[in-house]
């Protein structure tokens, strides 16, 4: 089938999201819904992106201003290319909720909220995950955060994929908001508020106050801190 044959699931209700090169041309907010098993398309189809994973050379080092490791791109990154899965164990958000407590007595930040419909379920790359578990934060970051399902179609499972949102050099370093918010531009982009690291959210109320993190990103338009 073809992108115009809508061979994807959702595809009556949701726009294809990528150009013919897979590069997303939705803005941040709105759900990719990629082909899977169900559709009668190859493994070429241009809308068969997240799922065919990693294609760029990335690698893991010590950054030397005290932001511990972190990851650089070895080639140079298309603006709007996939770029990596945030990857990690399923869990709810209530075991979230005590194992965040451990973390923060350890200072590490690996929960992400999958509330994009409700905040049932949260990926924690702690002890299971890939290279985006040592992905730093930036307040000028050059990655941005899109929900995509294939398939699964539980709203409530999305996956969670990283996009350049700029030609990204060779030798640079990856970065995303871990706190993004999605500017509510209409009912679609409002479901989705993902808050990295903060089981809650400050957009879904907190169930009780972290202690804030002081961010050292660099970037000019920092915020001082994480959370």
């Amino acid at each position: 089938a073809t992108l115009a044959g809508g061979c994807c699931p959702g595809a009556s209700q949701n726009r294809f999201a990528y150009n013919e090169a897979g590069q997303v041309r939705i803005r941040a907010g709105l759900p990719i819904y990629e082909c899977n098993s169900r559709c009668r398309c190859g493994a070429e189809c241009p809308n068969r992106v997240v799922q065919r994973g990693i294609r760029y050379d990335l690698c893991i080092f010590r950054t030397g201003d005290g932001r511990g490791w972190g990851v650089r791109t070895l080639q140079r990154i298309r603006k709007n290319s996939f770029v990596m899965e945030y990857v990690g164990e399923i869990i709810t958000s209530e075991e979230a909720e005590r194992r965040g407590q451990v973390y923060d007595r350890q200072g590490a930040t690996y929960l992400f909220d999958l509330d994009y419909v409700e905040d049932v379920y949260t990926v924690d790359a702690a002890h299971y995950g890939n290279i985006s578990h040592f992905v730093n934060h930036s307040c000028d970051p050059n990655l941005q955060v899109y929900n995509v399902f294939i398939e699964n179609l539980d709203q409530r499972l999305p996956r969670i994929a990283l996009f350049a949102t700029r030609p990204i050099r060779a030798g640079e370093e990856l970065t995303f908001d871990y706190n993004m918010h999605v500017d509510p531009v209409d009912a679609e982009s409002t479901r989705m508020d993902s808050n990295f690291g903060l089981v809650g959210g400050s957009l879904g109320g907190s169930p009780r106050a972290r202690g804030r993190i002081e961010c050292k990103c660099g970037a000019a338009s920092c915020r001082k801190f994480l959370f």
